[in-house]
């Protein structure tokens, strides 16, 4: 079987007239702890050995590093999990062609400035292109220009998901300011046919998209993005086609450990392009394995996969999808609290209370007051009963 007989299509605009370039995107590499202990006993390569000849044989491929790649630095204090893969792991990247990285994410600080300039010069070394990492905000913000026979693509990236920053500032992620993005998407496509957007938001372990997430994806798509590709949540989350581009939310995992069943179901997006802009988007179900190896779904859980994506991305059209987040995400919002404040006293004592509480924003707040509500409901519902 060809390997495009393998996707499934998800959304079609049209025949193209003009040549078209294929991008390929993945969710979530992350290539420490348990997948590093793989990679130490097999290669570097084995994380991806069950899907490389697929991605091998596609244009351009994309994805999320969830953290450095170095032998350098010390763990950031106050963060419940520090990333550091084997420089090694930068091999296995490379030969699985992989031609561009975002590095704007929560975990590419966990080791600090040493650990970033060594991914940044392994990378580099195995022409792999990098985004959304710079020595200044301005420099973070420059796109990458990757020009095929047919198509010039600028590629950006953004986050709006932080850990512990380096102190000096040598090394910064720019986060999502929709000025700066405007900006950024002209500058872009002055040099370019097509602008990919990386967003490192969302919330964790939820499948609906936070309202701002949806309102920030569209408005960058208004600005001029042809498409918006979104990491961190770590589950797959519906899509949308708006306006003259299209929005993937979440592409959940790709690479990863610590998994449950709904982190094990992911997907390769291949979006075709031609000079008007976006076309085609397929979608490769996939399935992360014991040995964390995504592999090609089967059959049954294919068809599973996508049905629940074009489910969830059926909330979008009848208006449920902001509702259903609210509700998703409290109750996630507790269970995550409660397990993350056990594991920071016990590893920082008391002061990791106040550590915690210094990073409350309204919208956890707002997350809590939904949690609440949902409960209260429940309790009532109960007792009428």
């Amino acid at each position: 079987m060809k390997v495009k007989e393998l996707y499934y299509r998800f959304w079609e605009r049209g025949v193209a007239n003009l040549p078209e370039v294929s991008v390929l995107a993945v969710g979530d590499i992350m290539l420490s702890r348990g997948v590093g202990e793989k990679i130490a006993e097999h290669g570097p390569s084995y994380p991806f050995a069950q899907v490389r000849s697929l991605i091998t044989q596609e244009g351009l491929v994309f994805g999320n590093l969830e953290g450095p790649i170095s032998s350098c630095g010390t763990p950031s204090p106050f963060t419940q999990s520090s990333f550091r893969a084997n420089p090694l792991a930068a091999d296995g990247l490379a030969i699985t062609c992989f031609k561009i990285l975002s590095l704007a994410n929560n975990h590419i600080y966990d080791y600090g400035r040493e650990a970033i300039e060594e991914t940044l010069k392994l990378l580099k070394e195995r022409n792999i292109h990098t985004i959304g990492m710079g020595r200044s905000v301005e420099d973070a913000r420059e796109p990458v220009i990757i020009s095929t026979k047919e198509i010039r693509f600028a590629f950006l990236a953004y986050t709006s998901a932080y850990n512990a920053t380096d102190p000096k500032h040598e090394y910064v992620a720019p986060p999502i300011n929709l000025r700066w993005i405007k900006d950024d998407i002209r500058k872009a496509k002055s040099k370019a046919d097509v602008c990919i957007v990386s967003l490192h938001f969302g919330y964790e372990n939820v499948e609906y998209p936070p309202p701002e997430c949806r309102l920030q994806a569209r408005q960058i798509i208004e600005y001029g993005a042809d498409l918006v590709l979104g990491h961190h949540p770590h589950v797959i989350q519906g899509m949308e086609f708006y306006k003259r581009g299209f929005a993937a939310y979440s592409l959940g995992n790709f690479v990863f450990d610590n998994l449950t069943e709904r982190r094990r179901e992911s997907i390769i997006l291949r979006a075709t392009f031609d000079r008007e802009g976006i076309k085609a988007v397929y979608l490769l179900p996939i399935w992360i394995n014991d040995e964390y190896q995504p592999q090609i779904a089967s059959e049954e859980m294919a068809l599973k996969i996508v049905t629940r994506l074009k489910e969830l991305s059926q909330y979008f059209q009848d208006g449920s999808s902001d509702k259903r987040f609210w509700e998703a995400a409290g109750s996630v919002f507790l269970a995550d609290q409660k397990a993350g404040l056990i594991r920071s006293i016990s590893r920082n004592g008391l002061r990791a209370i106040f550590m915690r509480l210094s990073h409350i924003r309204l919208f956890h707040l707002r997350l809590l007051g939904a949690a609440l509500s949902h409960r209260i409901r429940r309790f009532i519902k109960r007792c009428r009963c």
